[in-house]
């Protein structure tokens, strides 16, 4: 029969869920004579009746909606299967539930019996978190996120976050006075106190904040120009800032700074010196900054980031399910269960090129995310997190546990060893920054020369485009990731990642094929970069750099491009039969073949192989060792020019080696 589902502690649950922490005996079971800290796990056998389960969730139990959806109970998959079931009675499902010793405290629930194809799916578990007056709260360590970021509260907390990592981390640089950036916005004018001007430094000193956010559409009411520069030194009209600009300035205010770095406002953006000038010293700006404010929840500077966050969770997961809780003192209080090991979701801002430098080079991160406020420095955070403080909430967040090592890479160098760890750092950045997105196709590569600056002066390499002069050979076997669409650039040398709108991938720096008794028959001769602008700048624009190998080229055939098309935009990896010999399988990086199958623009002839290196091939299945392929390039010669291009990646079959080196090592000159 089912529960009559009703509203209590401001969601919907049915009879039965009401009672699950409720019932002594399942307490019992569950937190061993209610001792929640108690390091052994108990397992209940939660009994529920299949029909009912479902009929509730029909009615919105939230509670049964979830068990339902997630282990598929109202799918054909139960179809003849009752091991999953009771075997007493197979109208009952059957589920063991164990409390977790995970901070804050994790619920894990599955099936004691399930179908094999559920595989992974046979796991739900549930964060137990509660509000901090709650009667339940002195059992339950995890609390509530606040989703009011904006009131006195908020402010009050992230001002002591701020003086708490001044006083009390040894890992955070200390708030310090330095060179202000070229132009600041003056926050604390003395004629006006609600004011704003802008301000031109002249080398002076001071102590500032820096905004990271997304321009969105791209339409700003008030930036700064050449012409409209003086009016901006005597004042900035507030009533024509987008709302994230106003949010920054009044947080900013409230945490007790008086000087706010803000692109719109402090680079001149009709003058293409100025913006260039300013992007050379984008290290600098952020790194010197005494905190950085990132409007992370908004893809729209419009947005704003102070609103109350209403309805922070996402469609998927649905509202947290707020159950009545039986405390050790026959008092009743109330747990919210929010789903744990979810994909937590990338704020909208860290899709973004811009504001991945500004989150890594920024020593101190105020974020306001899509569910609270986070507070991100150099201090070592709690397992699970990047943040190293949290108004509440769950214990991970995307947007800030990625490239947690290289932060601290970049401002603490010395805690990241061996080199192939660091060399792994840069990897992972080529994984993490690859698909995020930019409003300016170029500034891909604009956006991460503040991080590759620090990096080289940090690993005393050399910066070739993208990649590093210590391991470049084994460094070209970038890849793309299957399933993304893209369109190669064409400011930026073929050879590397950065000329391809996708996400790549690469093997582990600490694999095989980076020794270099891994590379076959292949050098690297040297390397011109003539950038387009500065011509000492190796971190700008290339458009035509030319990398200098010698290696075993091989001809491999001319592919059918009707044939090439499809794999190019359906079927990322692909078994050949248009290439003789065939490599066993190719990933092609960006080819703009026309519908009408003819030769792409620039692309005259064969396709060619260029190996790299040997790559150990394991079962991964039986664990052992099964032999050694070749993983290289694939190439087509620049039409009219003795150089070459790459459009992929290749691997050969287990010990085919010989095939792949039967030619004599020469020239070859990479564009």
């Amino acid at each position: 029969m089912a529960g009559t589902v009703r509203v209590m502690h401001d969601t919907n649950i049915c009879d039965d869920c009401e009672q699950l922490f409720l019932e002594p005996e399942h307490l019992q079971i569950l937190c061993s004579d209610f001792s929640l800290h108690n390091k052994e796990n108990h397992t209940l056998s939660y009994r529920r009746k299949l029909q009912g389960l479902r009929a509730n969730a029909n009615q919105g139990c939230l509670l049964c909606t979830k068990l339902v959806n997630w282990f598929k109970l109202d799918s054909n998959l139960w179809e003849g299967f009752q091991l999953g079931l009771s075997e007493a009675n197979p109208e009952d499902v059957v589920f063991a539930m164990c409390l977790l010793d995970i901070a804050p405290l994790v619920l894990s629930v599955s099936l004691e019996a399930a179908p094999e194809n559920m595989g992974e799916s046979n796991l739900l578990a549930f964060e137990l978190l509660t509000a901090s007056d709650d009667p339940a709260a002195q059992y339950f360590p995890g609390r509530l996120a606040n989703h009011d970021v904006g009131t006195e509260q908020s402010f009050a907390l992230a001002k002591r976050w701020m003086r708490e990592c001044e006083l009390s981390h040894p890992n955070c640089p200390k708030q310090r006075i330095s060179t202000l950036p070229t132009r600041v916005l003056n926050l604390d004018t003395v004629d006006d106190p609600s004011g704003v001007r802008l301000c031109i430094t002249e080398g002076s000193l001071g102590m500032y904040a820096c905004l990271s956010y997304c321009w969105g559409s791209g339409f700003q009411p008030t930036q700064l120009t050449s012409a409209n520069l003086p009016a901006l030194l005597r004042r900035v009209p507030l009533q024509g800032l987008p709302q994230s600009i106003q949010d920054a300035i009044f947080t900013v205010r409230k945490l007790g700074l008086h000087y706010l770095w803000i692109d719109s406002l402090c680079i001149v953006q009709d003058s293409a010196e100025d913006k260039a000038r300013e992007i050379e010293r984008m290290d600098q700006i952020f790194r010197n900054a005494n905190l950085t404010v990132s409007a992370a929840n908004a893809d729209d500077c419009s947005l704003g980031f102070l609103a109350k966050r209403d309805q922070w969770w996402s469609d998927a997961d649905g509202p947290p399910i707020r159950l009545p809780f039986l405390c050790p003192d026959w008092t009743v209080g109330s747990i919210s269960l929010v789903r744990y090991g979810n994909p937590a979701r990338r704020e909208p801002l860290y899709c973004r090129s811009w504001p991945f430098q500004e989150h890594l080079l920024s020593p101190r991160v105020l974020m306001y995310g899509s569910e609270q406020m986070l507070w991100v420095c150099q201090q070592d955070s709690p397992i699970g997190t990047g943040a190293t403080f949290k108004d509440g909430g769950q214990a991970h967040d995307s947007s800030v546990t990625e490239m947690k090592y290289m932060r601290m890479f970049l401002h603490r160098h010395q805690v990241i060893s061996p080199g192939f760890a660091r060399r792994n750092l840069w990897i992972d950045l080529m994984i993490e920054y690859s698909p995020r997105k930019q409003s300016i196709p170029d500034d891909k590569i604009h956006a991460l020369r503040g991080i590759a600056s620090r990096y080289q002066r940090l690993m005393k390499d050399e910066y070739i485009a993208g990649l590093w002069k210590s391991w470049l050979l084994p460094g070209l076997l970038w890849k793309r990731s299957q399933g993304i669409q893209l369109r190669r650039k064409r400011q930026y040398p073929s050879w590397s990642w950065l000329s391809i709108d996708s996400a790549v991938t690469m093997e582990r720096a600490d694999d095989e094929v980076y020794r270099p008794e891994s590379l076959i028959n292949i050098q690297f001769v040297g390397y011109r970069a003539d950038p387009l602008g500065n011509p000492l700048d190796p971190f700008g624009l290339l458009p035509n750099a030319v990398l200098h190998l010698r290696g075993c080229l091989r001809k491999v055939g001319t592919p059918d491009w009707k044939e090439m098309r499809l794999f190019s935009s359906d079927a990322v990896q692909s078994q050949t039969t248009f290439l003789r010999p065939p490599p066993a399988r190719i990933v092609l990086d960006s080819i703009d073949v026309p519908a009408s199958g003819s030769i792409p623009e620039g692309i005259n002839g064969p396709m060619w192989c260029l190996p790299v290196t040997r790559a150990r091939v394991e079962d991964q299945k039986a664990g052992r060792f099964v032999g050694y392929a070749v993983q290289g390039i694939l190439l087509v010669k620049d039409a009219g020019m003795d150089s070459f291009r790459r459009i992929g990646w290749f691997i050969s079959d287990i010990g085919d080696e010989a095939r792949f080196l039967a030619g004599v090592q020469q020239d070859v000159y990479l564009r």
